[in-house]
């Protein structure tokens, strides 16, 4: 079942979906590439502990630490954009 909007795409779709592609590219990139630049040993700065299945541990600052563990940010955008197509059904007709 494939929807589309009546009229023209509105933004906020636009920015939403945006914003959800280039989040997961940032986190997917960043996580894929940690043991070519995290450290292996906590120093003053880098005092955030990021264990991989591996068993590797790594450690980066607090606040991508936290952004690499996060899982908020792209589930509530995604949240956010179910809500606006819900609110705005009126504005979509099953496409072809």
């Amino acid at each position: 079942m494939a929807l589309r909007f009546k009229e023209k795409t509105p933004l906020w779709f636009i920015v939403i979906v945006a914003l959800i592609a280039v989040d997961s590219a940032v986190h997917f990139g960043l996580l894929w590439t940690v043991p070519k630049w995290a450290l292996a040993t906590s120093d003053v700065e880098h005092t955030y502990r990021i264990p991989f299945r591996d068993g590797g541990i790594y450690f980066v600052q607090p606040w991508l630490g936290a952004y690499l563990n996060e899982r908020w940010l792209g589930i509530g955008l995604l949240a956010l954009l179910i809500f606006l197509l819900v609110l705005n059904r009126d504005q979509l007709e099953r496409g072809a």
